[in-house]
């Protein structure tokens, strides 16, 4: 994706797409920002999808929900269990146990689960969150936390709005801006060990969960990160950087995490690492995330045509597929001369991975590549985990259980008293066939209740607002007047709008000469970036 060249000491490498795996939120310029007020156009359907959302939110059960005679789907047995029952009161799993031995449900919203399933909800453990589109998918495949991988200060400012319940969306947990050696977009650079070890506590005062590291960052430097976010109390997840050993990342670093396969498979040449893996991961308590789901923006052609006429594919926004439709540009097409290696390095490094039975969990990269929808992507990667080998039990695992141990939390992923109410109703045993997950029948996000038909509800609106071709949005005094005050009303309830966005369209206005609403978005940007939590380059 990146052509440029990068000088990374003795060598000098271009990075393909399998190196810059996560880029940030955005590339530095999007596509469409040439546009006169495509921005615009952006942030006014971010407006329309907030109002979907809230409308969802009004339509959702909350308070005493009771799901009975219901199969409960227990990731830890790897089996599911017939007959049961489960309350639900507010945001907890209050009781679960024998349907014939439940307790008084009067009052209850009682759900008949004869016939049907119930999981966990699903935990997508690699995202970067760009859109409340997304919220809406995942919201609707069943995927109540995600695991968001390169943190900024709207995303901490959006996680009060779910913690408090003003956005239906799945819990969040965030890692720190990326850390990286090279300024690639977005990007914490520090070019020193004392700049890594200000820049994790800077993340760690700004309250991000964990802190994360590029491929690209000299040994000295990610050895400071590893120290200071351990001083922190901070787990070091991410990608082992170039160079650097799966044995020092796990067992000297500490790395609690570990990406798309890095360290191994070799970024440099593609190839598969001669390291010894058993050795490197013997005695640690690390978890894998492969993020199959990836390789789906390597597809060109045919390949990408049949990802295009995907059903899901409608609730992209149509600028992102018209351009994903586009013969590919020079940039692709070095990187595509790379994916037949990757393609060939990748299950030999699974093949020699399944037999250690490591820790695996499930994630997507998703949702900002090309060919990618958001939610539909889990789904994808729990089939693609059980190609490459994975078996099914371990699969549902990588999703519900597997993430809540890897992130040192004890609140969600299973069906048990005390925990999180957060659930997904299926039409059959995900045991017997993962495809299970695509039949849900409504969803428990905290302890609401989100039915099927408002889900599918909200989708059809979201379809609507991502076809509006951006030639048809009209900018007026009144249209410019109405975006800028919707901003700001969000903006009241913590919900946040990816902030690099919000300034384009600030840029875009004040070009089209509404300097007034252009000041007031940038206000809201300059707020969000203030202090330790800003994204840049330590002083």
């Amino acid at each position: 994706m990146w052509t440029r060249n990068f000088s990374t000491g003795a060598r000098t490498l271009k990075p393909n797409r399998f190196l810059t795996c996560v880029l940030g939120t955005l590339l530095a310029t999007p596509a469409w920002a040439g546009s006169d007020a495509a921005g615009v156009h952006w942030l006014a359907q971010e407006v329309e999808i907030s109002r979907t959302l809230d409308a969802l939110s009004a339509q959702a059960a909350y308070g005493f929900i009771v799901f009975r005679d219901v199969s409960v789907v227990d990731p830890i047995q790897g089996r599911s269990i017939a007959h049961r029952a489960v309350v639900v009161r507010d945001r907890k799993i209050a009781w679960t146990g024998d349907a014939k031995a439940a307790p008084d449900t009067d009052g209850a919203k009682i759900i008949d689960g004869r016939g049907l399933y119930l999981s966990p909800g699903l935990t997508d453990m690699h995202v970067h969150t760009v859109s409340l589109a997304e919220q809406v998918l995942r919201l609707a495949i069943g995927n109540t936390s995600v695991r968001d991988m390169d943190g900024f200060p709207w995303m901490l400012e959006m996680r009060r709005a779910v913690d408090g319940n003003a956005l239906p969306a799945p819990t969040p947990y965030i890692a720190g801006t990326i850390i990286a050696d090279q300024p690639l977009y977005g990007y914490v650079v520090v070019h020193s060990e004392a700049e890594a070890r200000q820049t994790v506590r800077n993340e760690a005062a700004c309250g991000y969960d964990f802190i994360k590291v590029h491929n690209m960052l000299a040994q000295p430097l990610f050895d400071a990160v590893a120290d200071e976010a351990r001083r922190a109390g901070l787990d070091l997840v991410g990608h082992i950087p170039h160079h650097i050993s799966i044995d020092h990342a796990v067992h000297s670093a500490g790395m609690r995490t570990l990406e798309h396969l890095k360290g191994f498979i070799q970024d440099w040449d593609l190839q598969v690492s001669p390291e010894d893996y058993a050795k490197a991961l013997s005695g640690a308590e690390v978890w894998l995330t492969p993020t199959f789901y990836v390789n789906n923006e390597g597809a060109r052609e045919m390949a990408a045509q049949k990802l295009l006429a995907l059903p899901e594919m409608g609730y992209v926004a149509l600028r992102k597929r018209e351009r994903w439709a586009a013969p590919p540009d020079q940039d692709w097409q070095h990187n595509l001369k790379n994916q037949p290696l990757f393609d060939t390095a990748q299950p030999l490094a699974m093949a020699r991975l399944l037999p250690l039975h490591p820790h695996w969990l499930a994630g997507t990269d998703a949702a900002q590549y090309p060919l990618q929808v958001a939610g539909f992507a889990l789904l994808d990667e729990l089939g693609q985990m059980e190609h490459y080998g994975i078996a099914r039990p371990d699969v549902i695992r990588a999703a519900t259980t597997e993430p809540a141990a890897a992130m040192r939390r004890n609140d969600f992923g299973q069906i048990k008293t005390g925990l999180r109410a957060d659930l997904v109703l299926l039409g059959s045993d995900p045991f017997k066939d993962l495809r299970a997950y695509r039949d849900n029948r409504g969803v428990v996000l905290r302890g609401h209740w989100f039915a099927r038909p408002s889900l599918d509800q909200a989708l059809a609106q979201l379809a609507a607002i991502e076809a509006e071709p951006d030639a048809s949005f009209a900018l007026s005094q009144t249209m410019a007047e109405s975006v800028a005050n919707a901003v700001e009303d969000l903006a009241k309830r913590h919900i946040a709008l990816e902030t690099s966005h919000v300034a384009l369209a600030a840029a875009q206005l004040r070009n089209l000469h509404f300097a007034g609403e252009a000041d007031r978005l940038d206000g809201l940007v300059s707020r969000l970036q203030a202090g330790p939590c800003r994204a840049d380059t330590p002083d």
